[in-house]
């Protein structure tokens, strides 16, 4: 259960982070969308699916983005739980990096993985920033 352990220390490291960011937006939410579709006769499940979760789109791409860079990087909790054990069972490609370049001393191995590491933070960000402007471009072309 290993990874398990892994999850859960870093489920407890970044969910408040988030829950804090969607329920930012959520209180952004202007009122008078919701109480408009509870006077069309919308019920809970249909504000939330029609009116909240559209709403929340931009928040959710920010919070993926952040979180995806951030558990890319994911290393001190593995080192210190694990050890990236037993055998590979909770290796990630920081810890494989760090493994390489600082154990068993092949620079040229870990300084790769650290470029792919690089190239993978830069790829995951371009997508979501992207999915982050075609909302922001959707919403002001709506208020225009």
């Amino acid at each position: 259960m290993p990874m398990l352990a892994i999850v859960l220390i870093l489920s407890w490291e970044w969910l408040p982070f988030s829950f804090l960011i969607l329920l930012t937006s959520v209180h952004s939410m202007n009122r008078e969308l919701k109480e408009a579709a509870v006077m069309d006769g919308a019920g809970p499940w249909a504000i939330f699916r029609y009116l909240i979760i559209p709403h929340l789109k931009r928040a959710i791409s920010v919070v993926i983005m952040i979180e995806a860079i951030f558990l890319l990087s994911t290393f001190a909790e593995i080192l210190i739980t694990t050890s990236g054990g037993p055998g590979t069972a909770t290796t990630n490609l920081t810890f494989l990096v760090y493994s390489l370049g600082l154990m068993q001393f092949d620079i040229g191995m870990a300084s790769a993985g650290g470029m792919i590491a690089v190239v993978l933070a830069n790829v995951a960000a371009f997508f979501l920033i992207q999915t982050v402007a075609r909302e922001f471009r959707s919403t002001q072309a709506v208020r225009a």
